[in-house]
Formats: structure tokens, C-alpha cells, sequence
């Protein structure tokens, strides 16, 4: 007997019990279903920081930042540094990052595509045209549109002269264009920056800024202030005009091969050393490889807990299927015990049996694992929706779970459907035929 017979076989066994099989089909739906959308969910995790570490530049970009507090070695972290005790934690009293040090890093460290100043801050308040809106300003220079893949639609991007000449010229995000300007063309058109002065109790600063470029929409951000509400100004602008300090927040770096990115990182600290007197180390380097693997740790946690969950789920749904079969193979003991009485063989009634839970247990799992699609987009969707909106939580739909899936539901039916058949299998004829 062919494997279609077999299947054809266990197809009209199932048949005469649909609710049954129905109901024992749900648990396998469940279980399937919950590791579908579980996966989905996970994985979404792992493409939304891939997402964003894209918009702040890529896995070939070193941030290079300065700690408030810095764990001491036991060594000098500069020439005016106290001694600390070896391990512990104190104030980080090496000097800031300074515009001499991106042009140190540019001429000096090899492999190296962009090196571009960033500072941003809150807080501020854009009013142009009779509207006003809060923002965040963003002070770079040149590069920082390419750095992050974000160009300008209209208008042109800081240039090196607008930095060297600390120029009052801004561009601005797509949703700052929407909510001031509206359809009118805002190039050329004048806006006023309001703060509250973070180093002067009690006064404000107002610069009048002229809009040069208006960026092309990127999308929802998991910041507070989305990347379309950015006021992107020349970092020597927010220098001399709003903050009143030379020192730059952070430097960035993109490297021309993510092989590399190690290698440039430790240049970087000789370099940054040379600069201030220190040994390097005073500074932070971060890297997206950091915040991806931080990111795949928490997305495989989850997959575990809830996966754990669905294997529950699956087991449960097995234990029906061994207890469908077993009541299937009590209703049809005549008719087992009349195929072997016209010869059919202890191995055929085995594999009819197995062949009847696989079926079973792998149309749960087809159904489960269609589900699971929409389970997963809908996941994402109420985490977009109502727990963090700012996400914009990627639904990503796995293939390799689907398979997993569904071989799971299979090995579910060989599994609980083992025993079932082979208690049918060892049925004798005679006993059979003679049973109630």
C-alpha cells in the first residue's frame, strides 16, 4: 500500500469524528500559532535596532563620547587627574571633545570614510510664520547627511562654509516643514530658536535662523523627538551663538569596512590621547555591534520564555492526540481485527495509525502556522498602537519558523501517535473480530 492510500485512509478515519478532530486539531492550532507569532515578534525586535542603528549611520560607525564618570585604573587620566583607586568609580576629569579633535582623527587615522561633530538638545522652540512648535536641534556639519543616509528634498545641506563661518542657517525635518510652513516653500524663510539657557539661570537666548534645506522624510524614530522634527544647525553656530562653549557632545566615525572597525577604534584612542594628554581610555566608543548583540540577547530571551509557553501549549495538544487515538483505536478494533484477518500486516496498521495522528497533527499545524502570520502583524501592530508608538515595531514573518513549526506539529504526531498504534498493531485478528 502506497503512501497516498495510507493518507487517503486516515483522511476517512477522520472524517467520521469531525468535531473530535477538530478539537484535537485546536491545540495544535494554539501551539503553532503562539510559536509563529512569537518568532515574529523576536525577530521584529532584532530588525527594529537594525533599523535604527541604519539611521544613525550603520555597523561601520564608532561613537566616540565623553562619561561624566569614568572607572579609573589606578593610573593618571590626565595631567590634572587625581589617583583612584584601582576599579573604582570617579568624576571623569579628562577634557572635552573639541572640533581639533575631528580634524585629528581625519588626517590621522587610516581606513576612515567621515568623521563629523554632533550635539543635539531639546527643548527648543521653533516659531516662523505666526506657528511654533517644539523641536530638536541637531548641530553637525558637512557629512552628517551622508553619515546617516538622509538627504535634503529641497533646498541644499550644511556646507563646510556655513561651519567655518558659524553661518545662522538651519535645515529642517519634514514634519517642521509641515507644521510651519505648511505648502509654502520655507528656503530662504526666517525662524526663530527659543531656549531656556541651561548655563545662565534665568535667561534665554532667541536666534533667528534662515532655512537653507528642507530633509526628506525618514520616518518614525524610537527617540521622543522623531528624526523628522529635527532643526539641523552648523555645530559652530550652536558653539558661539547658543551654548557658549566650544566643546562638541560627540564625534562619529564611519569606518570604510566593518572588519575594520576594531582596529580604528584603538587608532582613535591613540589619537585622542595625543590630543588631551591622556591615554584614550578617559573616552567612550560605542558601536551598533554593541546595542545589536544587546538587542539579539533580549529578542532570543523572549523567544525562549514565550516559546516555552507554545511548547506547552503543543504538548497538551498531544496528549489529546494520544488520547483521540487511543479512543479510535478502541472503537475500531473490529475493523483492524478484519484487515488482518484479509492479510493486511502488523506494520500496515502501524504506519495507518501514525499516518492518521500526522495528518492530524500537520493540518493543526498548517492552520496554526497561517494564523501565526496574522498573530505576529497583529502583535506588532498593538505594540505600535498602544505600548510604544515611537517603535514602529517591524512584523518580521520567518520562514524558518514556519518550517520549524510545522515539523514540530509533525514530530508532535509521530511522538503521541507511537503508542496508539502500536497497541492497534499488536491487536490479534481472532480477539478483534470477537470484541464488543
Amino acid at each position: 500500500m502506497g503512501v497516498l492510500a495510507y493518507i487517503g485512509l486516515a483522511l476517512s478515519s477522520l472524517r467520521r469524528s469531525p468535531l473530535r478532530s477538530a478539537l484535537t486539531v485546536l491545540g495544535i492550532v494554539i501551539g503553532v500559532c503562539a510559536v509563529v507569532g512569537v518568532v515574529s515578534v523576536g525577530d521584529g525586535s532584532r530588525a527594529l535596532v537594525l533599523r535604527e542603528i541604519e539611521k544613525t549611520g550603520g555597523l561601520n560607525v564608532i561613537e566616540i563620547y565623553k562619561d561624566a564618570w569614568d572607572r579609573q585604573s589606578g593610573t593618571l587620566s590626565n595631567a590634572a587627574s587625581r589617583v583612584t583607586r584601582r576599579g573604582r568609580w570617579g568624576r571623569n576629569r579628562a577634557e572635552p571633545l573639541e572640533t581639533p579633535d575631528v580634524e585629528a582623527l581625519l588626517e590621522t587615522v587610516a581606513n576612515v570614510n567621515l568623521v563629523v561633530p554632533e550635539d543635539d538638545f531639546g527643548g527648543v522652540n521653533l516659531n516662523s510664520n505666526g506657528q511654533s512648535k517644539p523641536s530638536r536641534v541637531v548641530a553637525t556639519a558637512s557629512g552628517y547627511d551622508i553619515l546617516h543616509n538622509w538627504y535634503v528634498s529641497s533646498g541644499r545641506f550644511l556646507s563646510d562654509a556655513d561651519d567655518r563661518e558659524a553661518r545662522s542657517v538651519a535645515v529642517i525635518g519634514s514634519k517642521i516643514k509641515e507644521d510651519l510652513f505648511g505648502n509654502t516653500d520655507p528656503i530662504g524663510k526666517e525662524v526663530k530658536a527659543t531656549r531656556q539657557s541651561s548655563w545662565k539661570r534665568g535667561s534665554r537666548f532667541d536666534v533667528r535662523l534662515t532655512v537653507i534645506g528642507v530633509m526628506e522624510e525618514k520616518g518614525g524614530s524610537m527617540d521622543t523627538e522623531g528624526w523628522d522634527d529635527r532643526f539641523i544647525i552648523p555645530i559652530t553656530t550652536l558653539q558661539q551663538r547658543l551654548k557658549g562653549r566650544k566643546d562638541i557632545e560627540r564625534i562619529r566615525v564611519q569606518v570604510t569596512d566593518l572588519d575594520l572597525v576594531e582596529s580604528v577604534t584603538e587608532d582613535a584612542k591613540f589619537v585622542l590621547g595625543r590630543q588631551h594628554n591622556n591615554t584614550g581610555e578617559e573616552y567612550q566608543y560605542w558601536t551598533a555591534k554593541e546595542e545589536l548583540s544587546q538587542a539579539e540577547k533580549m529578542g532570543a530571551i523572549m523567544k525562549i520564555s514565550m516559546g516555552a509557553v507554545a511548547g506547552i501549549a503543543l504538548v497538551v495538544a498531544g496528549i489529546g492526540v494520544m488520547n483521540i487515538m487511543l479512543v479510535s483505536v478502541t472503537e475500531r478494533t473490529k475493523e483492524i481485527g478484519l484487515r488482518k484477518a484479509v492479510g493486511a500486516k502488523r506494520r500496515d496498521i502501524l504506519i495507518q495509525f501514525l499516518i492518521e495522528a500526522i495528518v492530524l497533527t500537520f493540518s493543526g499545524g498548517i492552520l496554526g502556522a497561517s494564523i501565526g502570520v496574522f498573530a505576529g502583524k497583529g502583535f506588532a501592530w498593538v505594540i505600535t498602537k498602544f505600548v510604544w508608538p515611537e517603535s514602529g515595531w517591524p512584523a518580521v514573518i520567518s520562514v524558518q519558523a514556519i518550517i520549524l513549526a510545522l515539523s514540530v506539529s509533525i514530530c508532535v504526531g509521530l511522538f503521541f501517535g507511537l503508542y496508539p498504534a502500536n497497541k492497534a498493531s499488536k491487536l490479534q485478528p481472532i480477539e478483534a473480530l470477537r470484541s464488543d
